[in-house]
């Protein structure tokens, strides 16, 4: 079992997460009631963001469309 957790936590699916969230609550002085904040509002943009491209998508008859350009792209 520690070999299984050990080999887990190195994965960037988990470590990333956890870096972005310490990074972001060291930021904002570790309130939690910030950190909420940001969080909702940064997913509703990603909410907002695959509606748009969804609906676009069935707009011009494809399948899919691949990328949006916005001012966050990574």
């Amino acid at each position: 079992m520690k070999d299984l957790i050990a080999r887990q936590l190195y994965q960037p699916a988990v470590v990333l997460p956890l870096l972005l969230l310490t990074r972001l609550m060291v930021t904002l002085d570790f309130n939690l009631a910030q950190v909420m904040f940001v969080m909702v509002l940064r997913g509703s943009q990603h909410a907002y963001h695959f509606a748009l491209r969804h609906t676009v998508a069935r707009q011009r008859g494809e399948a899919s469309v691949k990328h949006i350009a916005c001012n966050n792209c990574c």
